[in-house]
């Protein structure tokens, strides 16, 4: 009779605190795991964006630089000109035929400027020489890829079979553009990983028309006048 009471009998009071006990700590572990999993969620979708944005942004710098244009600029002090291009560690500008705008058709005055944290672009459509010289307007602006601790732009000079990587470029002085451009961003993404583009200018010839009118009268003067019609 005695034990079949002790069978029916229930939990016991420190039963019942060991059962709760593995209870909540499931319940945290649970609830642990699946936080973190949701914490993830956004970071992976960050780094998805940063790295398609990164993509993109190199896709631009290198179909722009690529497509640079040797085009004649003059100063209001010397008239000679010299191809258009000027650059230092935090900045460099130039005229591609790859702009952003027109569906990439004509030229495009560009700059692209850091200030160690950011990679930024400048763009304005040219028409003429004077949009080169004079304006100082860096029209339509843009940042391209931030998150970086530091930046710095060198220049590739080749004199026959030597070359040499340069801090700055003018080209006034040098009268050429330079063979490649070196884009160099420390401390990108999560990584802190060192990002380094090398791109060759793959130089479009440009050349300015002028308008001669009294070669134009001697051409006029030379071809037959066709306007009645075929001889007989």
């Amino acid at each position: 009779m005695d034990s079949g009471r002790r069978d029916q009998r229930g939990f016991t009071l420190l039963e019942l605190m060991i059962s709760m006990t593995l209870l909540v700590l499931m319940i945290a572990m649970t609830y642990s795991i699946f936080a973190t999993a949701m914490q993830s969620v956004p970071r992976g979708e960050a780094e998805a964006e940063s790295s398609a944005r990164l993509r993109g942004s190199t896709d631009v710098i290198a179909r722009q630089i690529r497509s640079a244009v040797n085009y004649p600029a003059h100063s209001e002090d010397d008239p000679t000109p010299f191809p258009f291009f000027r650059g230092n560690a935090y900045y460099f500008e130039f005229v591609t035929a790859a702009p952003q705008h027109r569906g990439g058709e004509g030229l495009a005055w560009v700059r692209y400027w850091s200030d160690g944290r950011t990679l930024n672009l400048g763009e304005r459509l040219i028409f003429s020489q004077g949009a080169i010289s004079s304006s100082t307007d860096i029209g339509d602006q843009s940042t391209l890829i931030e998150g970086f601790n530091g930046s710095r732009f060198q220049y590739l000079r080749l004199d026959g079979t030597d070359s040499e990587w340069l801090d700055a470029w003018e080209g006034r002085e040098e009268q050429n553009l330079p063979a490649a451009i070196r884009i160099v961003l420390d401390g990108i993404g999560d990584s802190g990983s060192e990002w380094v583009q090398e791109i060759p200018i793959m130089t479009v010839a440009y050349g300015l028309g002028s308008y001669d009118p009294d070669q134009e009268q001697q051409q006029d003067n030379s071809e037959p006048d066709n306007m009645n019609g075929p001889p007989d």
